[in-house]
């Protein structure tokens, strides 16, 4: 039942038997499509066949797609705008809009230029021209919404015609396209119904036989208003006298609305005056929820009666399952339900509400049982469904419903608390996180355990658990997750699975690996039992990460790699989804499998930015970044770190600020820019004016990933200065730094931080004169990246490290490295630049793109550039149109286009073509 009432918002409006044709209004539209307009506006009052007059024109063109979507008040979130707007588009291509979805299915709202460039990059992939209708778009206020329709109308391709219907204009950039010719516009004055016009209405359609002065009274009296016109000739219909009736009608359209519409209703029998004004609290009616609300059993023969008398009926669907009256009608209606009483009326709406409950249409249930002010089943409601909802990205829909409950009734809802907390955590919003779960606090304290329910607390632990541990306070978060874990009944996987994440989460910062790891495991397994993918994403990626920075390359690849591809099958792309990317990209990286890496960076951007995750996105751009500088982009690194340092927010992690400052560090020395270098380290309590100094590193303590990258950049920079002439004093200290972080990251077994330092710890041994110590620790580092195959850490130190490792190759001094990697890591050096610290980037310049094109893509493009269609590359290919679009859309990342003549234009540059 749900998905047919979802499957009325996509339905075009079938016309009339019997229907006033309007050649004059088809043949405007249709010259607005021909003239290539981006937009067709139609804007008048309610009444006045808008609907009709598109529907009409529609069933003219045979060969034009059409996206459909009727739209009403609850669609001004934009969560469930864009749900409903994407399985519009749908209809008409399965793949448009299908990332986003993913994303919205996760919870995550990304931003309005997000979606906006998102769709119209989609669309562009479409080679034939359809067209989207929006329905009652005067019901659209939020915002958000008109903003990332502007951005489309803006920025609008042309395989996309918009049509607009509207009972007022839109705040959207009308008078510039009416200036440039590229809107359509049909307006009241266009809609009336002239005096020919109202004959055949009222004499063909509506079977009366008025006279010519008759018809000519009533389109003076109703001003050609179809729906006024429609009410008066329901109203003398049988009357003996129809013209007397005629000559006494007079007022405004109010007026006459008001008094057509009280006739009509008072001619009608009791029996269904009553179920008219029973069902008029319903937006959308079919016959088992009209049996549902009148606590009858003819619903359906109520319904076929008003259809079939003309009483405004208008059916949503082909099969006549689902009908709503006409808005006006409606109104009407609604403003004489105080016949019936508020308690009566109450009574309905909790009918209505029970219904749409059983049905599973919980936005229609909520609505109802707030109209009758039944708070105790909108809390239940709200119990049982807010987090769905959340993850399902009506943020704006279960927030409205949260205020509106009173306070009294708000504070019972726990699980809604938790939703809303989850979804700001999971977007790394800790600051916004707290306010719900401390309104649960409040609660827990007031009510005993029991009543609360053990697994709502223990999920509150659990989260608090997580606070504690963002913030550095480990032991505590520790202990709250293990009160958790004692909590929680046995039989709840959810979240018990989301207890061993936090358990695993403190371990981890407290470098007990082996209890995190176990702990990790159990998450995952909870978390699959309970078919949970959000535990388990969290705990695999944190699994896989612990993995990582330990320096198991392919332990952490086993981990990450299968899931991205469950990632993508599952559709609902969460925040925490940019991890997996990320840590994947990480390998590749060091890997040296540059194509790979980049490809994994982008999407893990393309996910943290659609879901609005911001220390994804930093960490993101650090990473992007660090890859472009590796193959010699300095201008490229340059601007991903400044992108990276503009979305700093106060409350982003510890670690992505250490991670941000170490290839800040990096970048401004290949730039020559030794003094911003120095300062950013400063701002981290390290000095070197006078002597060098930084901050003490507790004497028992291993060091992790984020915090070694930075350490390893003050030695980066003592490098930089004695190698542009000055003091030797400072590398000495430098050297028993790069011991102590050698020595403590191999404790901690953070592979890469030990690698790191070991290469720069090598190259200030060989300024000073200390070659032997220098080419040992250059074999040392050799043989600790061998196991894993450890290449990019090598490649980033430039050519210093190269003409080292070479020359002890020559004298023989790895050859009992494992075999292989030494020619591997060699080969890498090769397609370096002579030297990366110009200031000039365009000496860094890559000749080849980062991110080569495939063989298939190659294909692809070659056939797009001999004009080819992509039903026709499909053909030729023996693959999907689908499959070919997947294709055109990666070509137009990696080159870094919008349509195919830039593609072509591009890939011809590069010698593509």
């Amino acid at each position: 039942m749900k998905s047919n009432l979802l499957a009325t918002k996509l339905h075009r409006p079938a016309l009339p038997v019997q229907w006033v044709k309007r050649p004059s209004l088809t043949q405007k539209l249709h010259e607005g499509l021909v003239l290539n307009r981006q937009l067709t506006l139609v804007s008048a009052p309610a009444g006045f066949g808008k609907t009709t007059c598109i529907t009409e024109w529609l069933n003219t063109l045979e060969s034009c797609p059409v996206a459909w979507l009727s739209l009403d008040a609850a669609d001004n979130d934009p969560g469930r705008f864009f749900a409903y707007l994407i399985a519009a588009l749908q209809s008409v291509d399965a793949y448009l809009g299908q990332e986003l979805a993913g994303v919205l299915q996760s919870g995550q709202l990304p931003a309005a230029d997000m979606i906006g460039t998102g769709l119209v990059n989609d669309i562009l992939t479409i080679e034939n021209r359809f067209l989207l209708v929006l329905d009652d778009f005067h019901l659209i206020q939020d915002t958000f919404i008109l903003q990332v329709l502007e951005t489309i109308i803006a920025n609008q391709p042309l395989p996309l015609h918009l049509v607009l219907i509207t009972r007022e204009d839109p705040p959207l950039p009308l008078a510039r396209l009416r200036a440039n010719n590229r809107l359509t516009e049909i307006r009241a004055k266009d809609l009336r119904f002239s005096n020919p016009d109202v004959a055949c209405f009222l004499n063909d359609v509506l079977n009366l036989a008025l006279s010519a002065a008759d018809v000519a009274a009533l389109e003076a009296k109703t001003e050609g208003w179809i729906v006024g016109l429609q009410l008066a000739g329901l109203s003398v219909r049988d009357r003996t006298d129809p013209s007397a009736f005629i000559a006494n009608l007079s007022g405004s359209h109010r007026f006459i609305l008001d008094y057509l519409a009280e006739q009509v209703l008072s001619r009608q029998p009791d029996e269904i005056q009553r179920f008219l004004l029973q069902t008029s609290i319903l937006d959308k009616l079919n016959s088992e929820l009209c049996n549902a609300v009148t606590e009858r059993a003819d619903g359906r023969s109520r319904l076929n009666h008003l259809f079939n008398a003309n009483l405004f009926l208008i059916p949503l669907d082909d099969e006549q399952q689902w009908y709503r009256y006409h808005h006006l009608f409606a109104d009407l209606l609604r403003d004489r339900q105080v016949d019936l009483g508020k308690q009566e009326t109450a009574v309905l709406h909790q009918r209505a509400s029970q219904w749409y409950a059983q049905e599973k249409m919980i936005n229609e249930a909520m609505h109802h049982a707030l109209a009758a002010e039944d708070f105790g089943t909108a809390v239940t409601l709200l119990e049982d469904h807010a987090l769905h909802l959340i993850m399902q990205g009506y943020v704006k829909t279960v927030n409205g419903w949260l205020e509106t409950i009173p306070e009294r009734w708000r504070s019972q809802s726990h699980r809604t608390n938790l939703a809303f907390a989850w979804m700001h955590l999971l977007r790394g919003a800790y600051s916004q996180a707290a306010p719900y779960l401390a309104r649960l606090g409040n609660s827990f304290s007031s009510s005993p355990a029991e009543e609360a329910g053990q697994s709502i607390r223990a999920e509150w632990l659990v989260m608090q658990a997580l606070l504690l541990n963002m913030e550095g306070k480990s032991e505590e978060g520790l202990a709250l997750a293990s009160e958790a874990l004692a909590t929680v009944p046995e039989q709840d996987g959810r979240v018990r699975s989301l207890a061993y994440f936090g358990l695993a989460s403190a371990n981890q910062a407290l470098e007990r690996y082996e209890a995190a790891a176990e702990a990790y495991q159990k998450a995952i397994h909870h978390g699959q039992v309970a078919d949970n993918l959000i535990a388990e994403m969290l705990s695999v990626s944190g699994l896989a990460m612990m993995a990582f920075e330990r320096g198991q390359l392919h332990l952490a690849y086993e981990i990450a790699a299968p899931v991205s591809d469950r990632i993508e099958q599952a559709g609902a792309l969460s925040p925490i989804t940019t991890v997996v990317y990320g840590i994947l990209g990480e390998i590749y990286y060091q890997w040296f499998q540059t194509e790979a890496a980049r490809r994994h960076f982008q999407r893990a951007l393309e996910l943290s930015t659609l879901g609005g995750y911001k220390s994804g996105m930093v960490n993101c751009r650090v990473l992007l970044s660090r890859l472009y500088q590796l193959v010699g982009d300095l201008e490229t690194a340059a601007h991903q770190i400044k992108e990276a340092t503009a979305l700093i927010q106060l409350e982003i992690p510890d670690y992505v600020r250490q991670e941000i400052v170490a290839q800040q560090v990096h970048v401004y020395l290949a730039q020559d820019r030794a003094a911003a270098a120095q300062t950013v380290l400063q701002e981290q309590g390290f000095a070197f004016d006078n002597h060098f100094a930084y901050p003490v590193l507790p004497s028992d303590q291993s060091i992790s990933y984020s915090p070694g990258l930075l350490y390893n950049s003050s030695l980066r920079f003592l490098l930089y200065q004695t190698q542009a002439g000055r003091e030797l004093d400072s590398l000495q200290a430098g050297i028993e730094l790069g011991g102590d972080l050698i020595e403590r990251a191999r404790r901690g077994r953070c592979t890469a931080v030990a690698l790191e330092a070991l290469l720069l710890r090598a190259q200030m041994h060989n300024l000073l004169g200390n070659y032997r110590a220098s080419q040992q620790d250059y074999v040392n580092s050799m043989r600790l990246g061998a196991p894993e195959g450890f290449i990019g850490v090598f490649v980033e130190q430039g050519q210093p490290v190269a003409a080292a490792l070479t020359k002890l190759a020559r004298q023989h001094r790895l050859d009992d490295i494992q075999p292989g990697y030494v020619e591997r890591l060699l080969a890498a050096f090769a397609g370096l630049p002579a030297s990366d610290s110009k200031s000039d980037g365009t000496a860094l310049q890559s000749p080849t793109l980062i991110d080569p094109l495939t063989e298939r893509e190659l294909e692809v493009l070659g056939l797009m550039a001999e004009g080819l269609k992509y039903k026709e590359i499909a053909a030729k290919l023996i693959v999907s149109v689908n499959t070919v679009r997947y294709h055109v859309k990666a070509i137009y990342g990696k080159l870094n286009v919008n349509n195919r003549t830039q593609a072509i234009e591009t890939a011809r540059q590069h010698q593509l073509l």
